[in-house]
């Protein structure tokens, strides 16, 4: 079902990445367009052009998938005798194999190819995306790995940035119409501007009548950079196949060790304290502050009910839910060495886990009556208090379910490095599942019935009921299965 869902949602993706480049492309020659819109002029036609081709390349970096192969796996092939440089290659080509890499590079082969007027614009916009791709590719890597060494100043740098996106969209909604009529006298300037953007850059490709001679020296240069990108990537992959990165040795005297064991415990602090110093957790913790900073007061401003109804209650909701994965979607597969000597100690592991689980929820549950609180006191127009409660209750407890499964079932040994391909805590499975379902059930349950919402609310709130009482009468359970399912794939990882 899970494969069924995940192509449906490839295919979902591309029809609606193909059909929006080339609606945006086409719009100037359909006569309709020219009756129905008058204000389309050619420079506002290629305002569109330009604003749609950035845009699109600001999507094409963010979703660009790095994360297909787990070197740690593969580097084991190297002791069966399999020569590296093979490896490397083998691992380079398969890196871009990943669904979403290939959908969004053949966009924008389309979003090209239906602008070419001339043949030898044909190998320049080709070979345009294949060096778009690397290059994004490439920041991207070193991205995660300033992350790991420079997190303070990512840190700074992104409040600032939210802070311009946040004053520039309450611009935007405050004076859409004069701000319209501001740019349109200005509107070959800005797009000079955008023009040299990336997205505009490979507009130019295909659309810009350059001459034979030029194109010429322009797949060449490209041809060069592109071969050079893809060798340091194979002398990257290579080191990294030979000397994978260690993990950071913290000091056990750390203050946040401290802090942590003495408000969680031993067992749970413990934990934690490996969540939270884990790079890539604090990755995604920036990611997550973008969204209600940025994406909240964008559909406030949206004159569509279902926005504020639906959306922005689940975006909310999602929030805690996301917290709750990063500590209990994988919550064996950070401190190995650590946990097999806390099962020598004179406590019962019930009681080990027992502690280990409340302290997993204690953060994203303060998180999540924070949230719910802020969303009663100051966006009350997206429902009633007490549905938005029972409704971030029951998500709450329903992906809890999902990350105890994924604990035991979707184990995997969390990896330090970000050279690794792939997400290095949770499974494939498990991160595609989140970001299928978290809107499937948020549609469920925040979507308005009028006089049938009493039904949904005594619904939910007996399935919390259950869920509670379960849970903590059935931790032998979770004993059990630890001993049958995670023991023995801590030893091997070891």
């Amino acid at each position: 079902m899970m494969m069924i869902g995940y192509i449906m949602f490839l295919g979902v993706m591309l029809v609606n990445l193909i059909g929006t480049a080339i609606v945006v492309v086409l719009m100037d020659t359909d006569p309709w367009m020219a009756t129905q819109l008058p204000w389309l002029t050619p420079k506002v036609y290629s305002f569109i052009l330009l604003v749609f081709a950035n845009t699109y390349w600001v999507m094409h970096f963010s979703f660009t998938n790095l994360r297909l192969l787990n070197i740690e796996e593969n580097r084991k092939l190297l002791g069966f005798g399999f020569p590296l440089k093979r490896l490397a290659r083998y691992m380079i080509i398969i890196s871009f194999c990943h669904p979403v890499n290939i959908i969004y590079n053949f966009t924008w082969l389309v979003f090209l190819m239906i602008q070419i007027d001339f043949w030898y614009q044909i190998p320049v916009a080709i070979l345009g995306v294949i060096l778009n791709y690397v290059l994004i590719y490439s920041i991207k890597h070193r991205f995660l790995q300033i992350i790991e060494r420079r997190f303070i100043a990512v840190v700074v740098g992104f409040v600032i940035l939210v802070f311009s996106l946040f004053q520039l969209v309450q611009m935007v909604s405050t004076e859409n119409v004069r701000l319209l009529y501001r740019i349109v006298p200005r509107i070959e300037t800005i797009n000079a501007f955008l023009g040299w953007m990336p997205g505009g850059l490979l507009t130019k490709a295909a659309n810009l009548d350059y001459g034979l001679v030029n194109a010429s020296i322009y797949a060449a240069l490209m041809a060069i950079l592109i071969g050079l990108i893809i060798v340091d990537h194979f002398n990257k992959t290579c080191d990294g196949l030979h000397r994978p990165a260690l993990k950071k040795v913290e000091e056990v005297s750390s203050q946040l060790w401290k802090v942590l064991q003495r408000i969680l415990g031993n067992n749970a602090g413990k934990y934690y304290y490996y969540v939270m110093i884990h790079p890539y957790n604090k990755l995604q913790l920036l990611t997550l502050a973008i969204i209600p900073i940025v994406y909240v007061p964008l559909l406030l401003n949206v004159n569509y009910e279902i926005a504020q109804t639906i959306a922005i209650p689940t975006i909310l909701a999602g929030i805690p839910v996301a917290l709750l994965a990063m500590g209990m979607a994988n919550m064996y597969g950070y401190e190995n060495r650590e946990l097999l000597l806390h099962l020598q100690f004179p406590v019962k592991l019930e009681k080990q886990l027992k502690e280990r689980f409340l302290g997993v929820i204690i953060l994203p549950l303060l998180v999540f009556y924070l949230i719910t609180i802020l969303e009663i006191v100051f966006i009350p127009q997206i429902g009633r208090p007490l549905n938005i409660f029972v409704g971030n209750t029951f998500m709450f407890l329903c992906f809890m379910l999902l990350f105890i499964w994924s604990s035991y079932y979707q184990y995997q040994k969390a990896v330090y490095s970000s050279f690794s391909y792939k997400h290095p805590i949770i499974s494939q499975k498990v991160t595609f599942a989140i970001s299928f379902t978290i809107f499937t059930v948020g549609y469920m349950v925040f979507v308005p019935l009028n006089g049938l919402e009493w039904y949904r609310i005594t619904i939910m709130s007996v399935v919390i009921g259950i869920i509670g009482i379960y849970l903590w009468g059935h931790m032998d359970v979770l004993v059990n299965l630890f001993k049958k399912r995670i023991l023995i794939r801590i030893w091997s990882d070891l």
